[in-house]
């Protein structure tokens, strides 16, 4: 939390800045999904062996970013122990009809396991880890909602759905993240996938989501990250714009200017050990190597730059602690 609030600490935390829900990991601690995505008890274990791979951070919330968009109807995949839940249906791909913000909404799908479950780690873990929540962001939530191809396609054509669609997620990210806040957690992620660079420009980034974002970290009641996939360098100084704590990066940004951009505006950089393939392909020396690598190029937190894939090596993700303590020896 030192490090996040910009004070001095003797190393680099090392951790996951979204999930990690590793095969590996459920069958060491005896926490499996599906289990571990709906049952407190499990979820917490799962949590707890975040320690097995030398993070030093614990995260509430499951293991997938999902939570908002089924409490706002959309239907999910079925989960495996290697799969975790994704989105299926789209309630409002054909029409807004019927769209607001539920008065019940944090009582709905799984916020009430997660309402148990930070109650079970403040009570294990007490003031000796941080705790931090996690979702996908109301930018991504909305684009669930309608379907990624409508939203993207909204941008342009439909603008004022587009607002529509955002003002009733942003009601609920603002919730979701002060549930998380009252229930225990020291900061909280939000997870934008559909936010970046892939699928829209620098211009309507700043359009529609610069203003939503910092209109809720104005209403959150504790510190923000931000994590976006992809390449970002294009929109690093306005991801800091926001006024978030933290952001989380891929391998695909240039950590050293990110971090540059972001420490100048007073923001914490998270990353950037690729996930995708070194962490879950590539061997326990390439995860070393490219751990290192972040550390040499200023990384505020040490972790992989995305969620980590379920069936990634154990002894890989080792390899960021190793690297960490290697590197301030």
């Amino acid at each position: 939390m030192n490090q996040l609030e910009g004070k001095t600490v003797d190393m680099t935390p090392v951790g996951c800045t979204t999930t990690y829900g590793m095969v590996d990991l459920m069958e060491k601690c005896g926490a499996q999904r599906p289990l571990a995505d709906t049952d407190p008890e499990a979820m917490t274990t799962l949590s707890l062996a975040g320690e097995l791979a030398g993070f030093e951070m614990v995260k509430a919330m499951g293991w997938d970013i999902t939570p908002m968009s089924e409490a706002f109807g959309c239907g999910l995949g079925i989960p495996q122990i290697d799969l975790q839940y994704c989105i299926k249906e789209h309630p409002y791909s054909e029409s807004l009809d019927g769209l607001d913000y539920p008065s019940d909404f944090l009582d709905r799908g799984r916020f009430p396991a997660y309402k148990k479950q930070f109650a079970i780690l403040k009570e294990r873990v007490g003031s000796q880890k941080a705790i931090f929540g996690e979702s996908e962001g109301a930018f991504t939530c909305g684009a669930n909602l309608v379907s990624t191809e409508n939203f993207m396609r909204w941008t342009f054509k439909r603008p004022a759905d587009v607002e529509r669609v955002l003002d009733v997620t942003k009601q609920a990210m603002v919730d979701v993240i002060n549930f998380a806040f009252d229930n225990g957690a020291d900061y909280y992620v939000m997870a934008e996938p559909t936010a970046g660079p892939a699928l829209m420009s620098p211009k309507l980034f700043k359009k529609y989501v610069v203003p939503m974002l910092s209109d809720i970290v104005a209403k959150a009641q504790g510190p923000l990250v931000l994590h976006i996939c992809g390449n970002t360098d294009m929109i690093i100084p306005l991801m800091c714009e926001t006024g978030v704590k933290g952001i989380s990066i891929e391998e695909g940004a240039n950590m050293k200017e990110a971090v540059k951009i972001a420490h100048a505006n007073g923001v914490r950089v998270f990353g950037n050990v690729a996930a995708a393939t070194t962490l879950f392909m590539g061997t326990p020396e390439q995860s070393y190597k490219e751990a290192f690598a972040a550390l040499e190029n200023g990384t505020d937190f040490l972790c992989p730059g995305c969620g980590i894939a379920p069936g990634s090596p154990l002894e890989n993700i080792l390899q960021l602690k190793k690297a960490r303590d290697d590197f301030f020896k």
